[in-house]
């Protein structure tokens, strides 16, 4: 069963995209993830806490996989291949978060938030920037830069407008399609916009 801790992530979750962060009382949250407005407090002290506890838990995820894929014996491409959709995965099952995440840095509001999640920023962009010039050690320095802010841009993005993606490929129902079918074409984006950049493998 699903514990109380866990019941007020997930639907904080769930109300942080549907009414922004600010637009969300505690109560609601208490009320959405079934439990005593108490439980909030006891956990997380506040709601700025319920946030930061909901970025920093989704982040340590990712950065249990990217500990992985280090531990793996890969070429340089094909390692970069897999910690961008590795990326890609992780931001698809947490979608929501995701969203929230770049709707809090986007509005700039809350600078401890903020400084939060520039940190998970710059921490990822690093072993991407890495792996990217392991590829390519001529590649200009600032396109390297910018290739994390991109593609995890792009795809975040995507998942956050399911509307403009429909658009963008001619299904008007593909946004309500499974999440293996979004994880193919964001795959897909992902190895063509490596290959434009770094060539073919």
């Amino acid at each position: 069963m699903e514990d109380s801790r866990s019941k007020i992530l997930n639907a904080s979750a769930q109300l942080f995209v549907k009414n922004g962060y600010d637009g969300t009382s505690v109560r609601q949250i208490a009320k959405e993830a079934g439990v005593n407005i108490a439980m909030i407090s006891y956990y997380f002290k506040s709601k700025e806490g319920v946030l930061v506890d909901l970025i920093t838990e989704t982040s340590n995820k990712m950065d249990e996989k990217t500990r992985k894929i280090k531990d793996l014996n890969l070429e340089p491409r094909e390692r970069t291949t897999l910690i961008f959709q590795t990326y890609v995965d992780h931001f698809v099952d947490y979608d929501l978060v995701s969203y929230v995440f770049g709707t809090e840095l986007s509005l700039n509001r809350n600078k401890n938030i903020v400084d939060l999640i520039l940190s998970i920023i710059s921490k990822s962009h690093e072993y991407m920037y890495k792996c990217i010039k392991d590829c390519k050690s001529d590649i200009d320095d600032t396109v390297c830069k910018m290739m994390p802010v991109m593609i995890l841009g792009m795809v975040n993005k995507a998942l956050s407008t399911p509307r403009a993606m429909d658009i963008a490929l001619g299904d008007t129902s593909f946004s309500n399609k499974n999440k293996r079918e979004t994880r193919k074409i964001l795959h897909l984006f992902v190895q063509n916009y490596l290959t434009l950049q770094l060539g073919k493998e």
